[in-house]
């Protein structure tokens, strides 16, 4: 019978070449050190680059307060379009409710010489007719041409009462175009799109 021996495993100590210095924990301690000096680095590199330069920090600001500026634009403009386009499209043929001295707001003269003419006829109508007329803006957006100037197009409902008390919707859009004047929202020119024509 064949007698198998089984050995022990061995183990070798290996050490670094002769006369290295052995591993320990200040070395440790030296490594994580290099490594914090080395982040520190990188992030004081960063704050002084691109990254946070106090001309780009500047320029963003300046980005979003011409953003905000615009936005407020905007926003007052259409309100004051919407306001102006319900009294546009607002009337009655009753005495002093046909008022339609919206056409000494428009500031572009040249406009408002055209609509002179066409008012005075307009009322004569109503008169006659015996119409009245109640208009909303429905809905409207408008285009920053910058802070002191915006395209508004508005789309309009407007009620209109016969002689008769019958009662139709005329749907219709208008394009106006707003003028910031003195502080205030004024409309420069007004364009009716369709349908209703003052």
């Amino acid at each position: 019978m064949n007698q198998v021996s089984i050995d022990k495993p061995s183990v070798t100590k290996v050490s670094g070449p002769a006369g290295s210095p052995k591993q320990g924990p200040g070395n440790l301690v030296l490594a994580l050190a290099a490594a914090l000096v080395a982040a520190l680095a990188v992030c004081v590199w960063l704050a002084v680059s691109g990254g946070g330069s106090g001309a780009d920090e500047d320029s963003l600001r300046d980005k979003v307060s011409a953003l905000e500026a615009e936005k407020t634009a905007n926003k007052d403009a259409l309100e004051a379009a919407s306001a102006f386009v319900a009294r546009v499209t607002t009337y009655s043929f009753e005495d002093g409710k046909h008022d339609l001295d919206w056409v000494e707001d428009l500031q572009n003269e040249e406009v408002r010489e055209q609509f002179r003419e066409r008012v005075a006829d307009l009322q004569a109508t109503i008169v006659a007719s015996k119409t009245s007329a109640k208009g909303q803006v429905t809905q409207s957006a408008g285009r920053v041409v910058d802070e002191s100037q915006v395209e508004v197009l508005a789309f309009v409902d407007q009620a209109i009462t016969d002689q008769s008390g019958e009662v139709s919707v005329e749907q219709s859009s208008i394009n106006l175009t707003m003028k910031l004047v003195g502080g205030e929202w004024k409309v420069d020119t007004l364009t009716f799109l369709n349908a209703v024509d003052p």
